[in-house]
């Protein structure tokens, strides 16, 4: 697999997991996966569950020995670009494929990566055990779990001995399966379904699982959300203080994919839920970087 192809891979899935706007809804009866992983990971957790465990970007090692090509290469130099500009090199050009390094250069290279999975392994490790945790709860029975078409309807249980495999860590990556291959990697769209729990199971298997539903359904990427009540669906969202609102425009900023940057329909879009005005997103524009309308995106 290609530098370029990997480094995709691992924004889509983080994009899946910062962006909860695009998960399918919850019923009375059903929890969707993504939501029951925040749920299952603040019972074993608690405070230290801090809900972006699942978008850690670890990197793979890189060897001691320097490589002249290959991904390894590649990711290799664009580390020394954007961590070491006193190194002078300059971005790769589309279809460069050999690399010279100096041994102090790799091995700066190397430390980089080291460093960094460092910062990420405590994050890695926790999103791995609640993962780990619920392929045990749903093979053996215990968390009730179902499938849905992405188009809508009711999710179907399906067996637990679809969990019994060690094929199925890759299911994570979307929440969700393709139901005439389960084992499959988990990698497509159509005919792949929507993974759900249902409530009472996860309840019973994560204490104190329906006391966090709502801190569970949050995006890694925004700010708690003021929700409508039940009884009144119609009424908007309570506005964010004035004082939170550019601090949190600029988080949500911040956590976008490194590169990327958000349309205003985006930002609008995100700040709605805080119940900010147009008016005042576009303003917050002003100070941050924009592309326009059909502009292709940096990233």
């Amino acid at each position: 697999m290609s530098l370029e192809l990997m480094q995709q891979q691992m924004t889509s899935q983080m994009e899946f997991w910062r962006k909860s706007i695009g998960w399918p809804n919850d019923n009375s009866s059903y929890v969707f996966l993504a939501r029951a992983v925040h749920a299952v990971g603040k019972s074993m957790f608690g405070s230290d569950w801090t809900g972006d465990e699942p978008c850690r970007d670890f990197l793979k090692a890189l060897p001691v020995f320097p490589e002249r090509s290959g991904w390894r290469a590649k990711l290799a130099h664009d580390l020394l670009v954007k961590h070491h500009p006193e190194s002078n090199r300059q971005p790769r050009k589309p279809y460069q494929h050999s690399f010279e390094f100096t041994g102090n250069e790799w091995m700066a290279a190397v430390m980089i990566v080291k460093k960094h999975n460092e910062e990420q392994m405590p994050g890695f490790r926790r999103f791995a055990e609640v993962r780990d945790r619920i392929i045990k709860l749903a093979e053996a029975g215990l968390l009730i779990t179902a499938i849905r078409d992405k188009a809508g309807g009711d999710p179907t249980p399906i067996s637990r001995v679809w969990w019994n495999s060690e094929r199925i860590r890759d299911r994570f990556d979307y929440c969700h399966l393709r139901p005439d291959d389960p084992y499959g990697l988990g990698i497509g769209s159509d005919p792949y379904q929507w993974i759900f729990v249902t409530r009472e199971s996860l309840t019973s298997c994560a204490p104190d699982a329906s006391a966090e539903s709502e801190q569970a359904s949050k995006s890694v990427a925004t700010a708690p959300v003021a929700i409508s009540s039940p009884e009144d669906p119609t009424k908007p969202p309570r506005r964010l203080a004035e004082a939170k609102i550019e601090p949190e425009f600029r988080r949500w900023r911040e956590q976008q994919p490194e590169g990327y940057i958000p349309t205003e329909d985006e930002d609008i879009a995100h700040m709605k839920q805080l119940g900010v005005g147009r008016d005042k997103v576009r303003k917050l524009r002003k100070n941050f970087p924009t592309r326009g309308r059909g502009e292709k995106r940096s990233g």
